[in-house]
């Protein structure tokens, strides 16, 4: 069994008002990480991370995050490991700066990217491949490209879905409601 989510890092020490944009309120009230469909978090790394049930959140789409990141920058990840599909974008002052996706039908060394990928990118990436390489390439039955997009989120932010991260207390993440949809 495979997790499907969509996340959201906002960097912002005020949420309330990103929240506002997307339509959620705040319950107070408490769960565990990935238990509730709709939940969020304060990262030690001062960016609000938004976690959703399923890969195909609304608050993915361009139409939310361009305006969204008129104010503050954003990253968006989508995660669908039952069939090994990752992404990762970062937005800022309206507009995507980059864009990095794998989807494994397409082969388990697929990678897309676009954009002015971030700091770093290039060696976190060959760490990958030559991992692919040793594992038997393209006839491997494992898939490292899969990470990519994902690492390259957890550099920005500090965050990745299935690794402990130091200080997150994953006890702590609090439930959030729709209320209304996005203002775009």
């Amino acid at each position: 069994m495979g997790t499907s989510l969509s996340l959201l890092a906002i960097h912002t020490s005020a949420p309330e008002g990103v929240l506002q944009h997307l339509g959620y309120i705040r319950t107070g009230q408490w769960c565990a990480y990935l238990r509730e469909p709709l939940s969020g978090y304060a990262l030690p790394s001062h960016w609000f991370l938004v976690v959703a049930r399923g890969c195909d959140n609304r608050f993915l789409h361009a139409k939310t995050l361009g305006p969204l990141s008129e104010h503050c920058p954003v990253v968006a990840c989508s995660i669908e490991e039952h069939v090994m599909v990752s992404s990762a974008a970062y937005w800022a002052g309206g507009n995507q700066v980059w864009r990095v996706e794998h989807i494994g039908e397409e082969g388990p060394m697929h990678l897309q990217t676009s954009g002015a990928l971030p700091p770093g990118f290039a060696a976190m990436a060959a760490v990958h491949k030559e991992a692919q390489a040793k594992a038997g390439g393209e006839k491997a039955d494992v898939d490292h490209y899969f990470d990519i997009p994902l690492n390259a989120a957890k550099a920005i932010t500090g965050f990745k879905h299935d690794e402990d991260i130091a200080d997150v207390d994953y006890q702590r993440f609090e439930v959030l409601r729709q209320v209304s949809s996005p203002t775009v």
